[in-house]
């Protein structure tokens, strides 16, 4: 299909472009100046501003078969009415589709419910106030011969953008992790590449009138991305609750509210009626160990399979937080190459092949974290060779509240990885503390 995106050239639309692209369509891309965009992956660009609808009749062409309507709105609701009838007049009677980007802010607090669902009766929160009554002036194009549909993402995370790239900023500003509103907020959240998917689904199969959540995890508590905000800046430090009334100090009442919103919300419909996979790394592990904290690559080109493969190997060193955190041997065991591994620990104590790594570990592991633990933060990768990478990682001891240890000193794990049989491994271990 030839689909007219709006909102090609911002955080989510990027993504969808990426993604439509690779299932086989065509992007027209709406931009507001017609200076040219080489890279971004458009068949063609059209000039328009969602502002003033009066500009958009030139770019429903008859050759357009689909809308996506990312642009934000407008805020004036008599506007962004418009812009709907002047993007879906063309398409009435031809069964084409219409997807329109609304948000799972329109359901307001879910309160004690659990994992709401599509059919729940929409309450806005003030600054989404008139969505409701855009999404059914959408839906009701159904009734004029267009595939018309609706997608409410949660909070979008990922590629190193969208609200929780927020956080990671405030953490570094303010020296510490903040979240807002109450304890217990939570979040439904979608990472970008995800949420994306779900639209090429959308607009390739959804039927005419309905609405979909575009969510990967229903209930992400805040404090705990807040806490891996922090990390991502390189703060360890304790989550700060921030009162609604001083966070609207920073971002406006409204935004503020917005932030402070607890919701659980239903991804599962559009799983099991339009066959979508969401399957990237949850928000946590993504500010923890993705797009939000950056490593230096050497030694190999920039592309998708470098990328690919300097995810896998920060897995693995995660799986050694992970494991050494809850000691637990066995996952921690499973990061070793079975052939000759060697490691030496941070004490000094040289350990050659997996059976001797083994005795060592199952010793001295379990009860060596009830006091304090640590974190692993990859920094450097080194490619040697496409399937084997020199890594180099940051230890850093920390409390079990994920607070620096200031006088305990941190470590420099370096490991050498194999890759066999499709999985990163460790193929030799050093552990060496920094010392002054």
């Amino acid at each position: 299909m030839k689909v007219l995106l709006t909102g090609a050239t911002g955080y989510i639309g990027s993504a969808v472009t990426d993604h439509l692209v690779a299932a086989g369509h065509q992007v027209v891309a709406l931009t507001r100046g017609a200076e040219q965009q080489p890279g971004r992956g458009w068949h063609a660009q059209v000039v328009g501003d969602t502002a003033d609808p009066a500009s958009l009749a030139g770019a429903m062409t008859p050759d357009i078969d689909a809308v996506i309507h990312l642009a934000p709105p407008s805020g004036d609701a008599d506007v962004d009415t418009a812009v709907i009838e002047t993007l879906a007049a063309p398409l009435r009677g031809t069964g084409r589709p219409f997807v329109y980007t609304s948000g799972v802010w329109v359901l307001g607090a879910t309160g004690d419910a659990q994992e709401v669902g599509e059919k729940t009766p929409t309450d806005p929160i003030d600054i989404v106030g008139y969505r409701p009554h855009i999404e059914r002036r959408v839906l009701a194009e159904a009734a004029e011969g267009v595939r018309a549909v609706v997608v409410r993402p949660g909070i979008v995370y990922g590629r190193g953008g969208g609200i929780p790239a927020i956080l990671v900023d405030r953490a570094r500003q303010q020296g510490a992790p903040e979240y807002y509103g109450a304890e217990g907020v939570r979040w439904p959240t979608v990472h970008v590449d995800d949420l994306a998917e779900l639209f090429v689904a959308a607009v390739e199969r959804a039927e005419p009138g309905t609405v979909w959540h575009g969510v990967g995890e229903s209930a992400v508590p805040v404090r705990d991305l807040a806490l891996a905000a922090g990390r991502a800046a390189g703060v360890l430090a304790a989550p700060q609750v921030i009162p609604v009334e001083q966070a609207a100090e920073a971002f406006g009442p409204l935004f503020a509210e917005a932030l402070a919103l607890d919701q659980s919300v239903s991804g599962e419909a559009a799983r099991t009626a339009l066959g979508w996979q969401p399957g990237r790394p949850g928000a946590v592990a993504e500010l923890t160990t993705g797009s939000y904290r950056p490593v230096e690559v050497f030694g190999a080109p920039e592309g998708p399979e470098t990328d690919a493969a300097v995810a896998a190997i920060r897995r693995v060193v995660a799986q050694v937080e992970q494991a050494q955190q809850n000691e637990q041997v066995d996952r921690f065991l499973s990061v070793f190459r079975r052939q000759d591994p060697v490691w030496t620990t941070g004490h000094g104590k040289r350990l050659s092949g997996f059976e001797e790594i083994e005795t060592f570990t199952r010793k001295v592991l379990p009860g060596a974290m009830a006091e304090s633990t640590a974190v692993y933060d990859v920094e450097r990768v080194l490619f040697l060779r496409p399937d084997v990478a020199a890594v180099n990682v940051r230890q850093q001891p920390v409390r079990h509240d994920g607070t620096r240890i200031t006088d305990r000193p941190e470590g420099r794990p370096f490991y050498i990885l194999v890759k066999e049989d499709g999985a990163w491994r460790v193929g030799a271990a050093q552990n060496t503390v920094v010392v002054g």
